[in-house]
């Protein structure tokens, strides 16, 4: 039989197995292209695309002979005629005039030195300045020297050298599609020769270049600096890696890359700030080694976002609780940023704006100049937020405007407006203010204080417009009900509270059910969700709407949609009874109470009569235990109360609905929104909150609360004997 050493096994019709291997043909299969040799070469859009030894020419591989990474290595490989261990060109030996070489392309090369040195270029002469003077780019030999080029149709030869390959500015990685790499002018350098990804070079007078990433991946910039007459350095090069963080993010999380962001149990990303990481408790002034201590400290117990004041003094940007005029005492911010393990760390810099009187434009060049020299702290995976309350916009407005002179780092700002409790009054007003932060000023968040009326629905608003929202500042006393409270209604939460702490609030999974009927598409939706997490693993339920009651079973409330101008936008769960609502109740699954636990219960309520004789459930669990918030009216007085059943009797925190001793409601009525959470927590206070306000608790307990076999109902009190009373 015949000895077979290698097979090659090409499909049926291909004609070129190999790139340039199959003869010439005027006709390629798919995958081919005729090439300008005649032959088939693989088409290919960059080199990855092409074997080794090959380039990505024109769209199709060719094969590179000899193989330019083989040239040079002392072994003659397929395709050199030589190889003396170089890719230089040697002269000949002193006292011949004649001789052959191994050239710089490992191939021989015949040398007659008879004419070289008179100026004109003949023979095998690459050049001839006129004599044989080494090192002046044309050699003894009248060959062109290394780094040099030679223009050899002008008599005599002139001769250049070639300049250094130049060095490249760009991001390692990035979180957009439009790159952007800049680069050195190296002495005697007329132009330069660009590439992306081992395509087609492009000839350039600018020292920079863009590129367009169609996809995630790795983009690599080539460049070659060329003197007047093409010649070219070795190519300088620059990987950027485009990587888009944060995908499953609300839009003003996108981008970030911090791996262990603090979530709420539906997996909800909910950052938590170090509330002025840089003074002491009192607001007193820290030295730089004072707020760098108390940094480091925040950043050892994860907060996410790292809270600095910032204001001018004299030109230099100093970290301060308000505007000054010297900076003595206080740390500059260039200080702190200057720490390594703050500028290692992975914590954003949450940003506010102090400055009041010096020049918006000053100041904005100012900051960006400081953060462009550091930076770690504004790159891809780590946004940098810029904030002010609304007096102080103009300065975020200069800083945005100036982020084009700052390519490397314009892509990862956030800018967000703060507002005092109540700064305006009327919902539509404050609507309208949101509608031009997300679409006229091109924001991307929000920040409410957290007594803030109508919360919920400003927020869920703002969500609609993809604009972020936080809140500030919850305090240390009951800061945990509140943090549970909002874990899920904003973006973000500043607490005085430590990060560690707030975190575990926010991410304890103890979701006994959580309902947000704003996000519907109409009032039409078939369906909300219930969402779960008791184990660690999230569980939403769909519960049908709008169903009617029968006589043995309560119906489900059908869904009311309120467009822009009301305390609640989106949909809201609809339980009125003066339009023919009744016996409705929305299920929210069984609930239970352990040892030393109790029940934290949130509700945002619009009601429509306050004046009436009996019980209008709002959430409750209560059938001899759980849980209750409610309305009761005796018919003289009507009272809001949340209680727990411990040891057979109800406890309750109640308010007077006309007198409730509250500063920001005085006395409830039926046009505005309401914000409850009422909280017992096994050893303790039964505690009723009114938009963030309460006035004491219903009494001091120790005791498990009641466990409750019947499940939660919004909007009915579940009596198992009374299966069609829904009574809200």
């Amino acid at each position: 039989m015949k000895k077979l050493m290698t097979i090659l096994l090409c499909s049926a019709g291909l004609l070129a197995c190999a790139s340039g291997s199959g003869k010439k043909t005027t006709d390629c299969d798919e995958g081919l292209g005729l090439g300008t040799d005649g032959r088939c070469h693989v088409v290919c859009e960059d080199v990855d695309d092409c074997g080794d030894c090959q380039a990505c020419t024109g769209d199709l591989c060719y094969d590179l002979s000899p193989c330019p990474d083989l040239c040079g290595n002392g072994d003659v490989d397929e395709g050199e005629g030589c190889d003396d261990g170089n890719t230089v060109t040697e002269g000949c030996a002193v006292g011949e005039t004649t001789c052959t070489v191994c050239d710089a392309t490992c191939q021989w090369r015949e040398i007659d030195l008879t004419d070289c040195g008179d100026g004109q270029t003949t023979g095998t002469e690459e050049c001839d300045d006129g004599g044989t003077a080494p090192a002046d780019g044309c050699s003894a030999s009248c060959l062109v020297e290394a780094d040099w080029s030679c223009d050899a149709t002008q008599t005599p030869s002139v001769c250049l050298p070639i300049p250094d390959a130049p060095v490249i500015e760009g991001e390692a990685s990035a979180g957009h599609a439009d790159l952007y790499w800049r680069w050195s002018t190296p002495e005697g350098a007329d132009h330069f020769l660009a590439r992306v990804n081992s395509g087609a070079e492009s000839e350039t007078a600018a020292a920079e270049t863009t590129h367009t990433a169609a996809n995630e991946g790795l983009y690599t910039l080539e460049v070659r600096a060329c003197n007047v007459q093409g010649g070219c350095s070795a190519p300088a090069s620059f990987g950027t890696q485009v990587i888009y963080y944060g995908a499953a993010w609300r839009p003003v999380w996108r981008g970030v890359a911090k791996s262990d962001l603090t979530e709420s149990p539906l997996g909800e990303a909910v950052p938590v700030s170090c509330h002025n990481c840089y003074n002491g408790p009192a607001d007193e002034v820290y030295t730089t080694a004072e707020a760098l201590a108390k940094i480091q400290l925040a950043i050892s117990r994860r907060a996410d976002l790292i809270e600095l004041d910032l204001a001018d003094a004299l030109g230099t940007i100093c970290v301060n609780h308000g505007d000054l005029n010297d900076c003595t005492g206080h740390p500059t911010l260039s200080s702190l940023l200057d720490d390594p393990t703050f500028a290692d760390a992975d914590a954003m810099l949450f940003l506010e704006i102090k400055e009041g009187t010096a020049g918006p434009d000053a100041f904005a060049v100012a900051l960006l100049d400081t953060l462009d020299a550091r930076r770690k702290f504004v790159r891809n995976g780590r946004p940098v937020f810029i904030r002010s309350f609304a007096a102080l916009e103009r300065y975020l407005a200069a800083i945005r405007a100036r982020l084009p002179e700052y390519p490397f780092i314009k892509d990862y700002f956030r800018f967000s407006l703060l507002y005092s409790r109540n700064a305006i009054a009327s919902v539509a007003d404050f609507q309208t203010e949101l509608a031009r932060v997300k679409n006229t000023l091109g924001y991307d968040m929000v920040e409410f204080e957290y007594r803030q009326k109508n919360l919920p629905g400003l927020t869920m608003y703002a969500r609609s417009l993809d604009l972020g929202t936080g809140v500030y500042t919850i305090p240390g006393s009951f800061g945990e009900a509140f943090i549970a409270a909002l874990r899920h209604e904003v973006d973000q939460i500043t607490a005085e509270f430590r990060a560690d702490h707030a975190r575990a609030v926010i991410s304890e999974t103890n979701l006994l059910a959580y309902v947000n009927a704003a996000g519907c598409a109409s009032a039409a939706d078939p369906q909300v969700l219930v969402h779960r997490n008791t184990d660690g693993a999230a569980q939403s339920t769909p519960v049908t709407v709008g169903v009617a009651p029968t006589a043995s079973a309560f119906g489900t409330p059908p869904l009311m949609f309120d467009g822009p101008g009301e305390d609640r936008y989106g949909c809201s769960l609809d339980f009125r009874s003066a339009q023919g609502v009744t016996g409705r109740a929305l299920p929210l699954g069984a609930t239970s109470s352990q040892s030393t636990q109790g029940f934290f219960v949130t509700a945002y309520v619009n009601f429509d009569a306050l004046s009436f004789t009996g019980t209008q459930a709002i959430v409750n669990n209560a059938e001899a235990g759980g849980f209750a918030l409610e309305l009761y009216g005796d018919g003289a007085t009507t009272v809001i109360r949340f209680g727990v059943n411990i040891g057979g009797t109800y406890r309750y925190q109640s308010y007077n609905v006309a007198a409730t001793g509250l500063p920001g409601n005085a006395a409830l009525n039926g046009t505005d929104g309401y914000y409850l959470f009422g909280a017992y927590d096994g050893d303790g206070g039964v505690y009723l909150w009114i938009d963030q306000e309460a006035n004491g608790s219903g009494g001091t307990f120790t005791g498990n609360v009641t466990p409750s076999a019947q499940p939660a109902l919004a909007g009915a009190d579940p009596q198992p004997s009374e299966p069609s009373d829904a009574r809200f």
